[in-house]
């Protein structure tokens, strides 16, 4: 039977090809190249190193361009939120309207039913038939967070081999085979920016994000200047260059290029207002569930009550420990180690607890 393996040559995917072979499947190797600036992701000696991979394999290797959808629904979304103010998930969004959109895509073109990625995260099937996102075995290197808006029906043609599996035992599979990315070290940041900054994305979309604008205190006092909207985050503390801290980001108002700084402790959030909220659960049924949230990617769940508004709208509560937070973020929900739902932070509520924030 043939897959589709979401390939790069780097050593997550080698071994998801090494396991689809070992299993009597017929693995296509299958990159998807995305330019945005200079050099394209995957680099061309990363494309060279996949092909030669493929090659030691003997399985189907094909580039797929889909640098127009790249641009459009994940760089261009992500300078506008950097514009606005906010703090955006590009891998979160990426994952969901391109990477495994596109594979699956490229799956019905060939005639195959499933993709096989090198996430580390798992699948499971509830009771009701539905097929949801779930922790990987692997914690250091979970990736459910990244997966949380994938549809149902995305969910139910993908399959994760290395969900049980630790990141040093793929390494040392890469090394028994010999592969090429055997001691690659992990990617790192956002894969666009790795010729420079987010900032420099934003800079060529949405210059205006880098204008300098004040910096006051929560009663309005002028404490200083920034060099631009999209070069700060709510919850930041370093370099700021602001005497008799520490101060810590509160909000960004992108219209009136102004921050607000609190002074003293860190902005913890006590409850979060979200929007484009998604469930795979119903309704009805959320209650039933210990809901643990989770703000940022490989950060413990804390947990929270769930209120659902109208329009995809929902207030988190905290109901123990409050966690960091930024408007623009998602939010992702869990029962135990199952995604549940995921949101759009907007709003945050905070408690101010001692401790540095980012």
């Amino acid at each position: 039977m043939s897959v589709v393996v979401g390939f790069s040559g780097g050593v997550d995917s080698s071994a998801v090809v090494a396991w689809a072979k070992r299993e009597g499947l017929d693995p296509v190797a299958c990159v998807l190249v995305m330019r945005e600036g200079a050099e394209p992701i995957p680099s061309r000696s990363a494309r060279a190193r996949a092909r030669e991979t493929a090659e030691l394999f003997g399985v189907p290797y094909i580039e797929r361009d889909v640098s127009r959808a790249f641009h459009e629904r994940v760089v261009e979304p992500f300078a506008r939120a950097y514009a606005q103010g906010r703090t955006p998930n590009p891998c979160t969004r990426c994952n969901h309207v391109l990477k495994v959109r596109g594979l699956i895509e490229l799956a019905d073109e060939i005639g195959a039913e499933t993709v096989l990625t090198g996430h580390y995260a798992g699948i499971v099937r509830g009771e009701d038939g539905v097929a949801r996102i779930a922790r990987g075995a692997d914690r250091s290197k979970d990736q459910s967070y990244f997966l949380a808006r994938l549809t149902p029906a995305q969910v139910a043609r993908v399959h994760f081999p290395l969900a049980s599996t630790e990141k040093a035992e793929v390494r040392a599979i890469a090394s028994r085979l010999g592969l090429p990315a055997a001691r690659e070290p992990d990617s790192q940041g956002v894969c666009f920016a790795s010729g420079g900054t987010y900032v420099d994305i934003v800079a060529a979309l949405a210059p205006g994000a880098l204008e300098p604008g004040d910096i006051v205190s929560d009663e309005g006092e002028l404490l200083g200047r920034h060099h631009g909207i999209a070069s700060v985050t709510v919850g930041q503390r370093k370099g700021l260059s602001l005497s008799g801290g520490p101060w810590f980001v509160t909000s960004i108002d992108a219209p009136a290029k102004r921050v607000t700084v609190h002074h003293g402790a860190a902005p913890r959030a006590r409850a979060l207002a979200l929007s484009r909220v998604t469930l795979n659960v119903g309704a009805e049924a959320l209650g039933a569930f210990d809901v643990r949230v989770a703000t940022h990617y490989r950060t413990e769940a804390l947990p929270a009550k769930v209120e659902l508004g109208g329009k995809g709208r929902a207030r988190v509560a905290f109901t123990e420990r409050f966690p960091l937070a930024a408007p623009g973020q998602s939010a992702v929900l869990y029962a135990g180690d199952v995604v549940i739902g995921e949101g759009t932070i907007e709003e945050i509520d905070f408690a101010f607890a001692e401790g540095e924030g980012r």
